[in-house]
């Protein structure tokens, strides 16, 4: 169960700092603060009274362009987004929220949201029932909206109590929290106050300053922050705080971001990049934090390959918590399907796909030195094979008319070997060596994989660049991360702006001019020539190659379109067994 304040195994606010955070409120601020700024610059009012009140601690305060509805609608995001100001966190879940609206007699009616069931994070337990790191957590009971001192005037707009979900629960507290928007209508002031559901000083989570509450408040055309201090502290312990420290800089930096938002909006920004369409955020978020806490620590301690494991674990964590969420939308349970993971690299994903219980087999060209370290059941999943689709080596339709015990169509791939300096010597200029195949010989080849799998599979290509336009045309439900640029020959290739689909997908996830939003595109195109209904998700995952092209419902053209006729259209397949084949003699990519 999670811990809560006062239960055995809780761990005091300070020992969580020490283990430290050094980016965790971006802290930016400390050089601009130090270094472009003159002591008389300094936007500090420390030596004013707080506009909120005696018992506030004014701190900084800017001349701003927008208007208060701006602010007001900038600030909401903000509430419901605490994640934008700290790397720390992973996200706020709504408890309760209540609006409020006033008529022209300034008689106050509400609009209530309460959550009947808040979600219970049980994140230190895993299928097994068996205890994972300790969640850390603080008054999760306390669902009261807590008011502050204020100077009179100000009204309720709206009241939110949320829970703050921190990216590391073991290490930083989760915590409930009261959001207030309040307004001042004798001069259009709007206020924002975050007050933590915490008793005193030290049981302040490292992601907030630590004081009472803080306040944002716009009023004539300025933008202020203000800290309420607890009661053991004073309003002058935070006057005498050089800017250069830490809570000085938090209050700077959400000056900042208030402003930049709202400004944001003022200016008509759209988010660029939308997420969450297939799987909702609260599930791939929780299981991510789930897998993270059961496999990322033994995943990096053991790391055998060259590349970065900070990067490669935490990316197939995240990959694997979507695909398990996705999983369980579209399937009943595990044993319904199995999956296979063309190009799996170092396995990773395989790895914590088959340790939670998936049915599935990872295919790559060249074993990886990670697939050794794997308990002997991941081990056995992993095959060393190139992929050769079926439909290059099987007899046309028209041949299995003919002929229909025809196994293969009895076509010759050459494939260039390299031969000693000696043996070339004695070749005539410009001869190539080469290795014959029959589409016979490459049938019957151990390390040739015709993927043709179980009709329940699902295939996955994770980065896994000559297979990618390829995964959606071999007929099973897929889901491919798209990487580097290649086409059915297995050659480089950098595809044309399709601005059809550019335009169509403006407003949804990602769109631009780049290669890489062309390939993306392209492989949607190419699942719906095949009769896909094609669904795209921007994956949470630390890759600028994070865009999903998922296919699992077939759409009404369905396989309209011959396999042979879309092989026709993408300029052919013929070198696809030359370049395929030479990839067992490369060394793998580092990604």
């Amino acid at each position: 169960m999670a811990q809560t304040h006062g239960q055995q195994g809780h761990q005091s606010p300070q020992s969580i700092k020490k283990k430290g955070h050094a980016n965790s409120w971006k802290d930016g601020p400390r050089r601009n603060l130090e270094s472009t700024l003159k002591p008389h610059e300094l936007p500090n009012i420390k030596d004013e009274i707080s506009l909120l009140g005696e018992e506030w601690c004014g701190l900084y305060e800017i001349d701003v362009g927008f208007q208060p509805s701006h602010y007001k609608t900038a600030m909401s995001n903000l509430i419901k987004n605490p994640n934008i100001n700290s790397t720390v966190i992973l996200r706020a879940d709504v408890l309760i929220e209540n609006k409020y609206t006033y008529d022209k007699s300034e008689q106050q009616s509400a609009e209530q949201f309460t959550n009947d069931n808040p979600e219970e994070l049980l994140l230190d337990k895993n299928d097994n029932g068996s205890a994972e790191e300790t969640i850390l957590s603080l008054y999760l009971d306390d669902l009261e909206v807590r008011h502050c001192p204020l100077t009179p005037g100000f009204r309720p707009l709206q009241e939110t109590v949320r829970r703050i979900i921190p990216r590391n629960p073991s290490k930083d507290y989760i915590i409930n929290q009261t959001c207030l928007i309040l307004e001042k209508p004798e001069d259009e002031s709007i206020l924002i106050i975050y007050t933590p559901h915490i008793k005193v000083p030290d049981e302040t989570p490292f992601y907030l300053p630590a004081v009472k509450a803080i306040g944002l408040l716009l009023s004539k055309g300025k933008l202020s922050v203000h800290y309420l201090p607890f009661e053991t502290e004073s309003v002058q312990y935070y006057r005498d705080l050089k800017p250069t420290e830490r809570p000085i800089r938090i209050a700077y930096r959400l000056l900042g971001t208030a402003k930049k938002h709202s400004m944001g909006v003022m200016n008509g920004y759209q988010k660029r990049v939308n997420h969450d369409l297939v799987v909702s955020k609260v599930a791939f978020q929780d299981r991510y934090i789930k897998l993270k806490q059961k496999y990322a620590k033994s995943l990096v301690d053991s790391w055998s390959e060259s590349t970065d494991p900070r990067k490669h674990v935490f990316e197939d964590i995240a990959i694997a918590a979507f695909l398990i969420e996705f999983w369980n939308k579209i399937y009943e349970d595990k044993q319904q399907f199995e999956f296979r993971d063309l190009g799996c690299g170092n396995g990773l994903l395989c790895h914590i796909l088959i340790m939670e219980g998936y049915r599935g087999i990872g295919i790559d060209a060249r074993a990886r030195k990670s697939w050794s370290t794997y308990p002997p059941i991941v081990q056995s999943c992993l095959q060393e094979q190139v992929i050769v689709p079926s439909v290059l080596l099987r007899p046309h339709p028209a041949q299995r008319q003919v002929s229909p015990n025809l196994r293969d169509n009895g076509q010759v791939f050459k494939v260039p070997i390299r031969q000693p300096d000696l043996t070339q010597q004695q070749l005539p200029p410009n001869v190539q060596m080469v290795e014959c195949y029959t589409s016979a010989d490459l049938l019957n080849m151990p390390q040739v994989n015709t993927a043709e799998f179980p009709k329940n599979t699902f295939v996955i290509g994770n980065h896994s660049d000559e297979l990618t336009c390829w995964i959606p045309l071999l007929g099973y439900p897929f889901m491919v991360i798209p990487c580097c640029s290649h086409n059915l020959n297995g050659d480089k290739i950098r595809y044309p702006v399709n601005r059809e689909r550019q335009a169509e997908n403006a407003t949804l996830s990602y769109s631009s001019n780049s290669r890489y939003a062309s390939l993306v595109d392209h492989v949607e195109d190419v699942a719906e020539l095949y009769g896909w209904k094609v669904e795209r998700e921007m994956l949470r995952i630390p890759s600028t190659r994070n865009a999903a092209v998922i296919g699992y419902k077939p759409s009404a053209q369905y396989m309209t379109n011959s396999i042979y006729e879309i092989l026709a259209m993408e300029g052919g397949a013929g070198r696809w067994v030359e370049n395929t084949m030479a990839l067992m003699k490369k060394p793998p990519r580092d990604h």
